[in-house]
């Protein structure tokens, strides 16, 4: 009996030494001026210490020695975001994502994708109700007034034919959990003159 004690306590105690994992999050594409929450709580282990990291200069980090940091885009660029996560048995795991960073006017609108992105059986010219039945920029401000799932509902309409179409609609996801001025804004600097 003693046996089977000693090895449920090895096997136990074997699987809480669970070794660090750092998890930055997601890469995002910002104006300059704009200011992002940093989210590495998802990062695994016991006991973690966090250290946050940019890099070219052009960029600040507050809070960087927290899971939640904040990005602060002071010049256009693409920026690597490193986090660093550490255990109390001083184990470490580092990784990365990005920011790119653009400048005003340089972000792709919709406008500037050309009407082949968005024609469609489903979707765009010649189908009734698709995205282009009515302007990009009212229609993503309609959608920004109304609920998260009237959003969510809205970033599924977004073309996603290519990398950059992809990250927009995932930058539109993101926006969910703001206010309804927040996605307004955003819907200006992507789909407004």
């Amino acid at each position: 009996m003693s046996r089977v004690l000693l090895s449920a306590l090895l096997l136990t105690s074997c699987a809480a030494e669970v070794p660090p994992r750092a998890e930055p999050g997601d890469p995002r594409v910002m104006p300059v001026g704009a200011v992002a929450a940093l989210d590495g709580s998802f990062s695994e282990g016991d006991g973690l210490s966090y250290a946050w990291a940019v890099e070219p200069e052009g960029a600040t980090l507050l809070d960087a020695e927290s899971p939640f940091a904040t990005l602060i885009a002071e010049a256009p660029g693409l920026y690597t975001l490193s986090l660093e996560v550490c255990d109390e048995s001083g184990r470490c795991d580092t990784a990365e994502t990005w920011a790119r960073v653009d400048a005003p006017g340089s972000a792709n609108k919709v406008s500037d994708w050309g009407i082949d992105t968005f024609a469609s059986a489903t979707s765009g010219a010649g189908s009734p109700g698709g995205l282009m039945a009515q302007d990009p920029c009212d229609k993503c401000r309609d959608a920004a007034s109304g609920t998260s799932s009237q959003w969510v509902e809205y970033c599924d309409t977004l073309p996603t034919k290519t990398t950059a179409q992809k990250q927009l609609q995932a930058i539109c996801y993101s926006q969910q959990h703001k206010d309804s001025s927040e996605r307004k804004n955003w819907c200006g600097w992507h789909f407004c003159d």
